[in-house]
């Protein structure tokens, strides 16, 4: 069975879904309505990703500093290779906070030096477009006249007219795929093409032999790989719930995660309305939770890496595949989108969320916690100080404690496990603003911040009226 599924895998790399035979279960469960998405599946040669890495090295030369900007799949792949590798060159922004922005800024010492990264495969993502918009400004104000040198955008060779609507066409651009199509979605970008290997090949000090050594290494494994993913794949089948729990390596810590429950949690969610869908890396004492790791014995951390998200995502494919369930689309996050595009054509009044504390806020959904609500999601729409999330964990796991408690930072979270909030049955969520974003953290005009923190509630505003049977909107003082 494991070669049979496999050649049903590889047969339907690439191809229209009229080409494929009816017996082929992925002519059903590897389309995105009629997209193709399995380009992942098989990996590149060593010589496409080199070639693809030349041709922006123009662009990185005399760049020390180098700030990846993207919102779910576009960004969470890279932030365990800057756990892994070393945080000193390589940053991350993904939440429009003012916050946020400022604890980046202040870090930045030369602007002129400094490479922005924005990734979006459609080009228009809303998050990624207004923090590519402040950054701008920001270099502006620090660096004018260099906007060209300092900007790369990663995206679809089809999203590159958009962007130059948008106002970028002085902008370098670069495709993200090294076969320059659009088969991989965002979930499975990661390791699969230049947004995972850009930040690789920098954290590898652009020494193309490391580089050629390392993926050559994990093509050794490959075979191992996926028949591992067969076989507990093929475990895991007939379990009634789709309960898992990832082990990583904990060095990895939350940076891991994020990718992991996106990839999970919306391939998976709301597809199947009998199978409830829940995703927690290295949980302790975990229950009705099937442990998954990879079982190859690995020394090379980058390796182990690349590896563990392959084999995830092979998982996935295969799972699936039993489970007749169509894991590269996820069609229910245009809900919250469109409730986004009417409040914004509507010119919104805001919901009048009262500022409560922690307290207050445990008594308000005390009432709305039925039995059958086993999880607690907390999304802050916010970048919380230091030990805020935890401390937001422990009270909750106090208040309620025959909850299991989830706290997601930013609306990331809408792009790595709203699919399966659409239609969880077993979750209840507690979304978070701020009654105050401070704005005077960073040296940047009012009508940009402002803009960004409206977007924030405006998408938090979008996700409650979407979901409000079983969630609560709240400002937290």
């Amino acid at each position: 069975m494991t070669e049979i599924l496999q050649k049903y895998l590889l047969e339907a790399v690439g191809k229209n879904r009229q080409d494929l035979p009816e017996t082929n279960i992925y002519r059903e469960i590897g389309f995105d309505g009629n997209s193709k998405r399995l380009g992942w599946v098989k990996p590149a040669s060593f010589s496409r990703i080199k070639q693809s890495l030349q041709d922006i090295l123009p662009i990185l030369e005399g760049k020390e500093i180098f700030i990846f900007v993207g919102m779910g799949g576009s960004i969470n792949g890279i932030k365990p290779l800057i756990s892994l590798l070393g945080p000193e060159q390589c940053y991350v922004l993904d939440n429009l906070d003012p916050r946020a922005i400022s604890s980046l800024a202040a870090g930045l010492k030369n602007f002129s030096k400094t490479l922005v990264v924005l990734i979006s495969k459609s080009g228009t993502t809303k998050e990624t477009q207004l923090l590519a918009k402040t950054l701008q400004e920001l270099f502006c104000a620090q660096a004018p006249g260099e906007r060209q040198k300092n900007f790369l955008w990663l995206s679809d060779p089809s999203s590159f007219d958009k962007l130059n609507s948008l106002g970028w066409q002085e902008v370098a651009k670069a495709a993200i795929q090294f076969d320059s199509q659009s088969d991989i979605g965002g979930r499975f970008s990661s390791p699969n093409t230049l947004i995972f290997f850009l930040p690789l090949f920098l954290l590898l000090k652009k020494d193309f032999s490391r580089l050629e050594k390392t993926y050559n290494l994990f093509l050794s494994f490959e075979k191992a790989i996926k028949e591992e993913a067969y076989q507990k794949a093929s475990a895991c089948k007939d379990k009634p719930e789709a309960y898992f729990s990832p082990l990583i390596d904990p060095c990895l810590g939350e940076s891991f995660s994020s990718w992991i429950i996106q990839l999970f949690q919306e391939s998976l969610g709301s597809k199947d309305p009998k199978l409830s869908v829940k995703t927690i890396p290295n949980l302790k004492g975990q229950g009705r939770f099937c442990p998954l790791k990879l079982d190859l014995k690995i020394n090379d951390k980058s390796v182990e890496l690349i590896a563990q998200m392959y084999f995830f995502q092979v998982f996935i494919a295969y799972y699936s595949a039993f489970k007749k369930i169509n894991f590269v689309s996820q069609d229910y996050v245009e809900e919250y989108k469109q409730q986004m595009r009417r409040l914004e054509g509507e010119a919104r009044k805001e919901l009048k969320i009262q500022a409560e504390d922690l307290a207050s806020l445990a008594r308000k959904i005390k009432p709305c916690l039925s039995k059958d609500f086993s999880f607690i999601e907390v999304v802050l729409y916010f970048d919380p100080q230091p030990g805020q999330a935890e401390a937001i964990k422990d009270f909750l796991e106090k208040e309620f404690n025959d909850k299991q408690v989830l706290v997601f930072i930013g609306s990331d979270w809408n792009h790595q496990s709203y699919q399966a909030a659409f239609g969880a049955k077993d979750t209840f969520y507690l979304l978070l603003v701020l009654s105050d974003y401070p704005k005077s953290l960073v040296s940047l005009p009012d009508e940009i911040l402002d803009r960004n923190i409206e977007a924030l509630r405006l998408i938090a505003q979008a996700t409650y009226l979407t979901i409000k049977d079983k969630s609560v909107l709240a400002a937290l003082k």
